[in-house]
């Protein structure tokens, strides 16, 4: 079905929006079609062949190996930072595009170990798998103390240490996103990495496997699910003239993220859809990550093709992702949205930055810390 979200206040579509405040008179009509196609699953192994073969893969699934690694499924992920999670509706892999495309094969081949403890973990008990999943989303200083995790990353650092990776290596390996150092070093601890300084790994071509590196995206019309965008006021702002024109060359890919909501694709610029967000999220959302999303895009767009200011600075310093923000909380403001529901758009920042860089990048954007 399409469902009409005037945000003009339009009485006839109050009682297809989910927020309470959707009714409030806004200035900017806009029509989202919430029928979004299943997620495009493919199999795991068109991309990760041989692993089957590998001693620490057999070692957790056993003689069931070949049929569990039959039937495991992809989800692809569009996005710089997602590198490799399990999804936790269906058990099944997600992995970042980017990840795949241009992560080194021993560090591509280590997450696969990893993840598939994971999928193993999932197999067992979902509902606990999925519980302690949740708890470091909601704050990742959980992540490097989860029961989920520190037995998954024993299983990794075992087999990098089978690769003959020296300690240095393997710490490096193991490093993520921003974390205190006495957790960091608890976790580090209770891995118990062992090996010689400067010795040599398995050369990666050495390595039984084989991954293919690139990954088939369902790319569909932006206006097919996003009308009425190309008159909103700050939308005119970013393209001018040619709002109409450059939507209907925009594309959008739909998929199950943990962040439940609308990003951009930085690789090549198409727009990216959590579909549960679309279904179920109130209108001043939808529309609000639909414009940081367009900022961001076109933002993209004018810089150098090889620059990624986000990967050169922090992603709390990244003037493209700064600016794209602030053009956002300024359109917010604008249509009257209270800061605390402002705050629930940048649930991406506050799970990539540390808590001191989280609060800077609020105040940066025109937002109080704690609103």
């Amino acid at each position: 079905m399409v469902t009409y979200l005037y945000l003009d206040g339009n009485p006839q579509s109050g009682r297809n929006l989910l927020s309470r405040q959707a009714s409030r008179k806004l200035k900017v009509p806009v029509k989202v079609n919430r029928k979004t196609p299943p997620p495009a699953l493919q199999p795991f192994t068109d991309y990760f062949k041989g692993f089957e073969k590998v001693a620490a893969v057999r070692k957790v699934f056993g003689d069931e190996t070949e049929a569990v690694l039959a039937r495991l499924k992809i989800g692809f992920i569009s996005n710089r930072r997602m590198y490799m999670g399990i999804r936790d509706d269906d058990g099944n892999v997600a992995i970042g595009t980017y990840h795949l495309r241009h992560s080194p094969t021993r560090v591509l081949y280590l997450d696969i170990v990893h993840e598939l403890f994971h999928i193993k973990q999932w197999m067992e008990d979902k509902e606990w798998f999925t519980k302690e999943h949740e708890k470091f989303m909601g704050d990742f200083s959980l992540y490097y103390a989860s029961p989920i995790e520190v037995p998954a990353y024993k299983h990794a650092v075992r087999e990098a240490e089978r690769l003959g990776m020296s300690p240095e290596e393997i710490t490096e390996y193991l490093k993520m996103l921003p974390v205190p150092p006495k957790i960091w070093n608890k976790f580090i601890g209770e891995m118990a990495i062992k090996g010689t300084s400067g010795s040599k790994a398995l050369p990666e071509d050495k390595l039984p496997v084989k991954i293919n590196r690139n990954p088939k995206l369902v790319l569909l019309p932006f206006t097919d699910y996003f009308q009425g965008f190309e008159e909103a006021p700050p939308v005119k702002a970013i393209f001018g003239k040619g709002a109409r024109e450059a939507l209907g060359e925009l594309k959008v890919e739909f998929l199950e993220s943990p962040f439940g909501s609308i990003f951009p694709s930085e690789e090549d610029g198409h727009m990216v859809v959590n579909s549960s967000f679309i279904k179920e999220a109130d209108v001043e959302s939808i529309y609000l990550d639909v414009i940081l999303s367009l900022n961001f895009i076109r933002r993209l767009s004018d810089s150098k093709p090889a620059r990624q200011d986000s990967e050169e600075t922090g992603f709390d310093e990244s003037p493209k992702v700064v600016e794209s923000y602030v053009a956002m909380v300024k359109e917010a403001k604008r249509l009257g949205t209270p800061d605390a529901k402002i705050m629930e758009r940048l649930q991406l920042p506050r799970f990539m930055m540390s808590e001191k860089e989280f609060k800077k990048f609020v105040k940066a954007i025109g937002l109080k810390p704690g609103a």
